[in-house]
């Protein structure tokens, strides 16, 4: 197995995790479990595990919400999105947006494709155009008799699910590109409309950290360069240079996940220099772990109500996987400070 497709079986794990923890009530998410087999769902998986998926859902989602809250002619670009939900969230939420693009391996869109098209409760949530009709033809004659039509209403036709390689439908975009190459990347967001103008909100959840420093850098300097107001929220590992980072890193790679920009996640330190040497503004950065995020930021009720979901004997596993993981706020306007935690 490549490291490419290695990395892309981690979205399946991903969306199972999140459909077992969903389904135990830690959030509510009616469409993960269209992404994730009813098999893997009855497995049983460690508290641990479903508190740290909803911290990370928590964390991310809160931040697109306050991005929303801001701007009416918002653009957001979701990086390796995988069998992400937000999409659905937020229209559910009734939220305004001007674009949503989501970006992935051609496999996992083409899979993700698919499984939107099977499922009425996720087709209807794309946008459709103008519905088109399909006309008889009329009676040559007043006193013809007219045959019956086999389709006597308008057929309602989707055409933006019909190819298997990418939707473009209204606010939603779904497409394939390489990260790694950035003149691909360029036409693919310009095939969506995108206004480089506009304030844009760029999410990733652990994405660069499977890329080479070299091309995480051009990634996040092709962004700096091009987008006049760009935010970037970026959920990924932290604190990787001690003992159980390198059982993660371990890990990682007894399943062929080759973690190419682990330099980058060093501390926190390190994630602040990637993203200000790519053009973001260092005063308009904000870096935290999960652990300062779970106890310092998350709203008290909700942390007391998913806690009592399942009993944890001892805290001290969760406490060291969020010490190695963060959330990085980077942008280069101070208009994007509020999404500060």
């Amino acid at each position: 197995m490549s490291s490419d497709e290695a990395i892309q079986l981690t979205n399946n794990d991903a969306s199972t995790c999140k459909s077992y923890a969903v389904s135990k009530g830690y959030w509510h998410d009616p469409y993960i479990s269209y992404f994730s087999s009813n098999q893997q769902l009855m497995e049983h998986k460690p508290p641990e595990m479903s508190r740290g998926y909803f911290a990370r859902v928590n964390a991310m989602r809160s931040r697109v919400y306050k991005f929303l809250d801001k701007f009416d002619d918002a653009q957001i670009i979701n990086l390796g999105a995988g069998y992400d939900t937000l999409y659905f969230d937020l229209i559910d939420r009734n939220l305004k947006f001007k674009k949503y693009i989501e970006i992935d391996f051609s496999r996992i869109v083409s899979s993700k494709i698919r499984l939107i098209r099977t499922k009425k409760n996720l087709s209807d949530k794309i946008p459709k155009p103008k519905v088109e009709e399909i006309h008889q033809p009329e009676a040559q004659s007043q006193g013809e008799f007219k045959v019956p039509s086999l389709f006597p209403r308008p057929i309602s036709v989707h055409p933006a699910l019909k190819s298997n390689t990418e939707i473009h439908a209204g606010n939603y975009d779904l497409i394939s590109a390489d990260l790694r190459n950035l003149k691909d990347l360029d036409q693919k967001l310009k095939t969506c409309d995108i206004n480089f103008d506009q304030p844009t909100l760029i999410i990733a959840e652990c994405v660069l950290v499977y890329m080479s420093n070299e091309h995480s850098s051009s990634l996040l300097k092709y962004l700096t360069d091009n987008f006049k107001k760009v935010a970037f929220v970026n959920y990924e590992q932290v604190n990787l240079k001690d003992k159980f980072g390198d059982i993660m890193l371990a890990n990682m790679e007894a399943r062929a996940c080759k973690l190419q920009g682990t330099d980058a996640c060093a501390s926190k330190q390190t994630q602040l220099e990637r993203f200000v040497t790519c053009g973001f503004v260092q005063d308009f950065c904000q870096i935290i772990t999960m652990s300062d995020f779970y106890l310092n930021k998350m709203d008290k009720l909700e942390r007391s109500r998913i806690e009592s979901i399942e009993f944890l004997d001892e805290t001290e596993l969760l406490f060291q996987l969020m010490d190695h993981y963060c959330v990085c706020i980077a942008s280069n306007s101070e208009e994007f400070k509020q999404l500060f935690f």
